[in-house]
C-alpha cells in the first residue's frame, strides 16, 4: 500500500516538472522590445538601389514612325506613235539624263508623212493668197458698182474657206511632226532604267510599254500617325529618317503634308516628307524609321526608360517613400506614351519629382527596405 502511494506522488512531481519545464521555454522564446517591429533597424538587411527622379518635360521626337520610300518620279514609258523598234539605246540600270534617247522607232516612214504634210501647207498657203487677192478686187469693184452682191459673197467665203484650210494643213504638219519626234521615245525626267520591255525587232503600237524610269536623286516617305500626333506634325518640319536595310544610313527630311482625312483601313493620317540622296543609294519601297521633331508636343511627366518593369503584362515602376526615419521601395502602376531614347512619357501613376529605382529593381518587392546610393 505505501508503495502504491509512493507511485503516484513521484508520477505527479514529474508532472509539474514538465509544465514548468514548458513555460519556461516560452517565455525565453519571446523577442523583447522593439526586436517584434519588423521594420526596426537590423530586422532585415536592405536592398542597396539607385533613383532618377520623374521630371516634367517633352520629348525630343514623337517617338519611331516608320514608313515606305517612294520613288520622287516613277514612270512606265509607252510609245506614243506606231513603229518598228530599230535602236535600244540602254539597259536595265542605265542612268539617263532628261532628253536622252531610250529606245528609237523606225521613222521612215513618219517622215515621208512630215514632208506631204509640208507640201500641203504649201499649197494651202497659195490658196489663201490667191483668195485674198480675188476678195481684193472684188471689193475694187464693189465700190465701183460692177460686182454684184452674190459674187461678193462668193469671194468672202472663199477667202474664209482658205483660210480654215491653211489651218488644217498647219495642225496636218504639227502632227506630222510629233509623231515623228515620238519614234525617239526619250526619258521626261533624269533618273535610272529600271527594266526595258522591247527589243529591237519588235513593232509597237501607241500605248505599248516600253521602259520603267525612277529618279530616286530625291524620294517621298509615306508615313501613318494617329489622330493626336497629327494635330502636332506641321508642314516645314524637319524629321530624321534612316534605313536599316541601308546599314542604318540616316538622312533629313522635311514634311510636306499631313492628311485631315483617316485611312479607312487602319485609321491613321497620311504624312509626306521629302528627302534628298545625290548618291541615289535609295530603293523604291525601302522602310524608313523616322523621327520628327517634338517643338509642338505638349510638356509630360518623363521617366527614364529603364524603371520600367511588366507584371501581368502591364508596366510598374518601384518609387522610393520615407517611412519610419528609412526609405522603403513601393510598387506603383503606370501608363506610359512614347518613349524616345531613354526616357518615356507617364500619363498616369507618378508625379512629378518622385524617384524611381533604376537599378535593383528587379529583386524588389513592394514594401521592401532599401538603402539609396551610398546608404548604409
Amino acid at each position: 500500500m505505501m508503495s502504491c502511494e509512493k507511485r503516484v506522488v513521484g508520477a505527479a512531481l514529474a508532472a509539474a516538472a514538465l509544465m514548468l519545464a514548458n513555460a519556461c521555454g516560452r517565455i525565453d522564446a519571446t523577442p523583447r522590445g522593439d526586436a517584434a517591429d519588423p521594420t526596426a533597424a537590423g530586422a532585415a538587411p536592405r536592398l542597396r538601389v539607385r533613383t532618377l527622379p520623374v521630371e516634367r518635360g517633352r520629348l525630343d521626337d514623337v517617338g519611331h514612325v516608320s514608313g515606305v520610300a517612294r520613288a520622287f518620279h516613277k514612270t512606265r514609258l509607252t510609245a506614243e506613235t506606231a513603229g518598228r523598234v530599230v535602236a535600244r539605246r540602254v539597259e536595265p540600270g542605265t542612268a539617263v539624263e532628261e532628253g536622252d534617247v531610250i529606245v528609237e522607232l523606225d521613222a521612215s516612214r513618219l517622215a515621208l508623212a512630215l514632208r506631204r504634210a509640208e507640201a500641203m501647207l504649201r499649197a494651202r498657203r497659195n490658196d489663201l493668197a490667191h483668195a485674198q487677192r480675188e476678195h481684193e478686187r472684188g471689193e475694187q469693184l464693189v465700190a465701183q458698182a460692177a460686182l454684184s452682191e452674190q459674187r461678193r459673197d462668193d469671194l468672202r467665203h472663199r477667202l474664209e474657206s482658205a483660210r480654215d484650210q491653211l489651218t488644217l494643213a498647219e495642225v496636218a504638219r504639227d502632227t506630222a511632226q510629233r509623231n515623228l519626234a515620238d519614234a525617239h521615245i526619250a526619258a521626261p525626267f533624269a533618273g535610272r532604267v529600271e527594266d526595258v520591255e522591247v527589243d529591237v525587232g519588235d513593232y509597237v503600237a501607241p500605248g505599248t510599254p516600253v521602259a520603267t524610269l525612277v529618279d530616286l536623286s530625291r524620294a517621298r516617305i509615306f508615313a501613318g500617325v494617329t489622330a493626336e500626333e497629327a494635330a502636332r506634325i506641321r508642314s516645314g518640319e524637319h524629321a530624321r529618317v534612316s534605313f536599316a536595310a541601308l546599314g542604318g544610313r540616316s538622312l533629313d527630311a522635311q514634311v510636306r503634308s499631313v492628311s485631315s482625312v483617316a485611312d479607312p483601313g487602319d485609321g491613321t493620317y497620311r504624312v509626306e516628307l521629302r528627302v534628298e540622296d545625290p548618291e541615289r543609294r535609295l530603293r523604291d519601297g525601302l522602310v524608313a524609321e523616322i523621327e520628327m521633331s517634338g517643338a509642338n508636343a505638349p510638356e509630360r511627366l518623363l521617366a527614364p526608360r529603364v524603371a520600367l518593369l511588366r507584371r501581368g503584362g502591364r508596366p510598374e515602376v518601384f518609387v522610393v517613400e520615407s517611412e519610419h526615419g528609412g526609405h522603403v521601395a513601393r510598387r506603383r502602376s503606370v501608363r506610359t506614351g512614347r518613349s524616345s531614347g531613354d526616357r518615356v512619357e507617364i500619363l498616369e501613376g507618378l508625379s512629378e519629382g518622385d524617384r524611381v529605382v533604376v537599378d535593383g529593381h528587379f529583386a524588389l518587392s513592394d514594401g521592401a527596405r532599401v538603402s539609396v546610393g551610398g546608404e548604409r
